[in-house]
Parts: C-alpha cells; sequence; structure tokens
C-alpha cells in the first residue's frame, strides 16, 4: 500500500533490522505492475544491482521513514543475479 515515491525512498531492512540495500527503482510485469525492486545491495564495491520481488516484503515504519522488511539475509540477497539497470 505504498506510493511510488515511498518504495523508491526506502531501504530493504533484514528480519533483524540490519540494513541490506537501498531501492533505486520499481520494476514491472507484463500487466504494468510493480512485482520487483531494483535495490542496490549495501556496501557493494563496485556498486551492485538485484531484483527483489515485491511478494513476501513487509512495511516497517521507523520515525518518518517507512522501509520494507524481508526474511531474506545479505548472503541470500547477494548471490541473486545481478540486474540489468534499465535504460535511463
Amino acid at each position: 500500500g505504498l506510493t511510488e515515491a515511498q518504495l523508491i525512498d526506502a531501504e530493504l531492512v533484514g528480519a533483524n533490522g540490519v540494513e541490506l540495500g537501498d531501492v533505486q527503482s520499481l520494476l514491472r510485469d507484463a500487466n504494468g505492475q510493480v512485482d520487483r525492486l531494483l535495490v542496490e545491495i549495501e556496501d557493494s564495491d563496485p556498486d551492485r544491482f538485484v531484483e527483489v520481488p515485491v511478494e513476501g516484503l513487509s512495511t516497517i515504519v521507523r520515525g518518518d521513514d517507512t522501509d520494507l522488511s524481508t526474511t531474506m539475509t545479505r548472503e541470500q540477497l547477494a548471490a541473486l543475479p545481478d540486474a540489468t539497470l534499465p535504460v535511463p
């Protein structure tokens, strides 16, 4: 139930509350529905991006910030294939 602006401004955090990455973009299915998020993995060098399905993510509010929580670990997130960045 988040707006696109809230999603793009969100951080992806693990079940333990540790930041795993930053949402960079929204990815849509053939019907135009947001079904994946393009996430930059936290502290990756060089920057690494993966696609994270929105299914299974939950919203958490911390102060003025609205973030997304996943049950994935940092290792599981890092094991996802590299995402193809959209052409601007």
